[in-house]
C-alpha cells in the first residue's frame, strides 16, 4: 500500500513537472501573453480539467517555474563549489558559462522573469524570485570575497558591486539575446563578454 502511495506520488510530481516545461516551452515559443491552460494541456497531451487536479490557476504553475529556476541555479552553484582546484576566478567564470547555458537550454525562462506577470503580477511570485536572485548573489559575493582574500580579485571594488556586475551581464546578454529571437549562441557570446570583464576584475 505504502509503495502504491509512493508510485502515485511520483507520477504526481512528473506530471507537475511536465506542467511546467510545456508552460516555459510555450513562453519560449509565443510569450507569457499567450499562455492558457488550454494550450499546456494540449502541449502535455491531457485535458484541461485534468490540468486543474495539479494546478490551481496559472499562478501556480509560474511559482513552481520559479522553483525550478531556483533549483537550476543551485546546481550550478554548487557544481562549481565542488570544483575545489579552481580557485575563485576560474568559479566564477564557470558559475557565468553554467547560469548561460542553463538559460540557453531553457529559453522560456527569460521571456517569463522579464514578464509583466512576474513584474507587475502576483506579489507571492515576485517576492519568490527576488529571494532566488538573494540568494545566488550571497554566494557569488563569498566567491568574490574569497577571490580578493586571496590577491585574485581587486579589492577597492566591493563584492556586492561585482555580484551585481555579474548578474546584469547575464541579464542584458540575455535580453538581447531573446529580444534577438535567440538569433546567436548566447554562450559563447558570454565567454568573449568574460573575458573583457576578467581583466578589469583580476589584480594585477
Amino acid at each position: 500500500m505504502k509503495k502504491g502511495k509512493r508510485g502515485l506520488r511520483l507520477s504526481r510530481d512528473l506530471r507537475r513537472k511536465q506542467i511546467v516545461e510545456a508552460a516555459l516551452t510555450i513562453i519560449a515559443n509565443k510569450g507569457v501573453s499567450s499562455l492558457t491552460t488550454a494550450s499546456i494541456a494540449r502541449k502535455v497531451g491531457i485535458s484541461e480539467s485534468n490540468l486543474y487536479r495539479h494546478f490551481n490557476s496559472k499562478d501556480e504553475i509560474f511559482q513552481d517555474a520559479v522553483e525550478k529556476i531556483r533549483e537550476g541555479l543551485l546546481q550550478n552553484i554548487n557544481a562549481v563549489s565542488a570544483m575545489t582546484d579552481a580557485d575563485a576566478n576560474e568559479r566564477l567564470r564557470m558559475l557565468f558559462v553554467f547560469h548561460l547555458d542553463y538559460i540557453e537550454k531553457n529559453k522560456g525562462i527569460p521571456r517569463l522573469i522579464f514578464s509583466e506577470e512576474v513584474h507587475i503580477g502576483n506579489r507571492k511570485l515576485k517576492d519568490r524570485l527576488l529571494s532566488v536572485i538573494n540568494l545566488y548573489s550571497a554566494k557569488l559575493e563569498s566567491f568574490v570575497k574569497e577571490g580578493q582574500e586571496k590577491g585574485l580579485i581587486k579589492k577597492d571594488i566591493e563584492c556586492h558591486a561585482i555580484s551585481l556586475m555579474f548578474i546584469g551581464m547575464i541579464q542584458i546578454l540575455t535580453m538581447k539575446w531573446s529580444l534577438s529571437g535567440f538569433s546567436f549562441p548566447l554562450v559563447d557570446e558570454g565567454k568573449k563578454l568574460w573575458m573583457n570583464f576578467e581583466k578589469c576584475l583580476m589584480e594585477k
